[in-house]
């Protein structure tokens, strides 16, 4: 008899910790479900998408914007130099009711460059609208792109292919702050390092230029399937 009990204790305290367990999980998944904002673009109203933060009024030759079939779509069909971006300066955070800056943030898209010439499709680290950033994009030929603005100038820092990079299919394309350098990943492998300053200063100190976005430059159609942004680990 007191081995029968001393089993069905053991089960007991067994069970009672694969629910502590799972009930842990849960909570840990829920917090982290409250830092995440994601957006599919397969909304009802488009001018909701990231709470507004998607200028679809804001088409200016050569560039037309628009959302379709559940993707944001940037296209250039004239101008080989031409740049386009998207600020994302400010978000709300599930269970929040306060608007937080871009400023430390981090940004993840799903894109793909429907494009033969030199253009990509990708992320902005810094802010356009100030004229300090960092691009960093991928083609159609499974090629990615640095580019840097900082004043007037947009310069390309380096292209190259990389194995990590999909061709005719979306790749994940995010980012992480080491330092004074900004690192970029393809589908989960580190591409690049390049050093950023900028991205280091508080908000009394960068004056706006800090921040993130989504860019594509040169002549095709850049597809945005999906973007999510983050409270930096």
């Amino acid at each position: 008899m007191r081995e029968i009990v001393k089993v069905f204790l053991a089960a007991v305290i067994l069970l009672s910790g694969a629910s502590t367990t799972v009930m842990s999980q849960e909570q840990t998944e829920a917090t982290s479900s409250q830092h995440i904002i994601k957006e599919s673009f397969d909304g009802d109203d488009p001018s909701f998408m990231l709470g507004g933060q998607i200028d679809l009024r804001g088409n200016s030759a050569p560039w037309h914007i628009y959302v379709a079939d559940g993707k944001l779509l940037m296209e250039n069909r004239k101008d080989p130099q031409s740049l386009h971006y998207n600020d994302i300066a400010w978000v709300k955070f599930p269970e929040s009711e306060v608007l937080a800056s871009t400023e430390n943030l981090v940004i993840s898209a799903n894109v793909e460059a429907k494009n033969t010439g030199n253009g990509g499709a990708g992320i902005l680290v810094g802010s356009g609208k100030a004229g300090t950033y960092l691009m960093f994009s991928v083609d159609g030929q499974g090629s990615f792109h640095v580019l840097k603005k900082d004043g007037r100038k947009l310069r390309p820092v380096h292209s190259a292919k990389h194995p990590a990079i999909v061709v005719g299919a979306p790749n994940q394309l995010t980012f992480e702050v080491r330092g004074t350098h900004v690192v970029f990943f393809a589908n989960g492998t580190e591409i690049i390092q390049i050093p950023y300053m900028k991205r280091m200063a508080n908000s009394l100190q960068s004056k706006g230029q800090a921040g993130i976005g989504l860019a594509a430059f040169g002549i095709g159609k850049f597809v945005f399937e999906s973007v999510e942004i983050a409270k930096a680990n």
